[in-house]
């Protein structure tokens, strides 16, 4: 809102959207100084990245290990 006089609505439909990356668009986003187009970009990359990064997190928690390697060197030759 500090970078366009636009009303609240429409801002915030282009902000849910680019965090989305759903592609929909009021006609904001084309009318913005680069200033508002760059923090657009930003949440773009903040929705891609943010949620993919949250899955893998809960998906790489540690695990008790129900096994355990050889100590053995294999005799090679």
């Amino acid at each position: 809102m500090a970078v366009t006089d636009e009303p609240m609505d429409r801002i915030l439909f282009e902000v849910i959207s680019a965090f989305a990356t759903c592609g929909l668009s009021v006609g904001l986003s084309e009318e913005l100084p680069p200033t508002g187009k760059y923090v657009l970009t930003a949440l773009m990359f903040a929705g891609r990245i943010g949620p993919i990064s949250f899955a893998s997190a809960l998906a790489l928690r540690n695990r008790d290990q129900l096994f355990r390697y050889p100590d053995e060197r294999p005799i090679i030759g």
